[in-house]
């Protein structure tokens, strides 16, 4: 791993998808790569940084896959990168960032940079902080009409909001350039 950046675990049924991945962040990270959410689950240790999981995937999907990740109490941030458009179940879903597909190198990058390094706060700093991500993502993916009257997203809001001043004490501690792509 010597003159890397860290070490990437990405997780897609798709072998092109899984070629991509190595293909961009081989320059910067050790990639492990992996075809589904069992094999993901092999390969996590210690040293992985960060996990860029697909959400459809065979035998595990990412979503068990990142509930199992929370329950390890894993360092790793997790990026979820799918062909799912997101909806108001991401709330539930323990990621730091999601991503949908197609997504560009930079775009990944970025973001995977992003998540080392809020993965780098407090615990209660990154939860704050994913929280709020999945927030935004929610927010820019469904209709106002829709989240006005969805009891899960007003509870997300309020909670966000009663943890306001600390949320914006963890967007702080985050490097600037991790904050650029928010």
């Amino acid at each position: 791993m010597t003159g890397t950046a860290g070490t990437v675990l990405a997780a897609d049924d798709d072998s092109d998808m899984r070629s991509l991945y190595r293909c961009w962040l081989a320059p910067s990270y050790d990639v492990r790569l992996a075809a589904d959410g069992d094999e993901t689950l092999r390969k996590l240790d210690e040293t992985v940084d960060v996990v860029v999981l697909d959400r459809e995937m065979p035998r595990r999907d990412g979503v068990d896959v990142a509930h199992e990740l929370e329950q390890r109490d894993t360092d790793a941030a997790v990026v979820m990168i799918s062909g799912v458009e997101p909806d108001v179940d991401l709330l539930d879903i323990p990621v730091d960032d999601y991503l949908q597909k197609p997504s560009s190198r930079e775009t990944v990058t970025a973001h995977i940079e992003r998540a080392a390094a809020i993965a780098e706060c407090s615990d209660r700093h990154r939860r704050l902080i994913a929280f709020d991500r999945r927030r935004q993502i929610v927010e820019s993916a469904v209709s106002e009409h829709r989240l006005a009257r969805n009891p899960q997203y007003q509870r997300t809001v309020d909670r966000l909001d009663g943890d306001s001043p600390e949320l914006e004490q963890a967007r702080k501690a985050v490097p600037t350039a991790a904050n650029a792509e928010q």
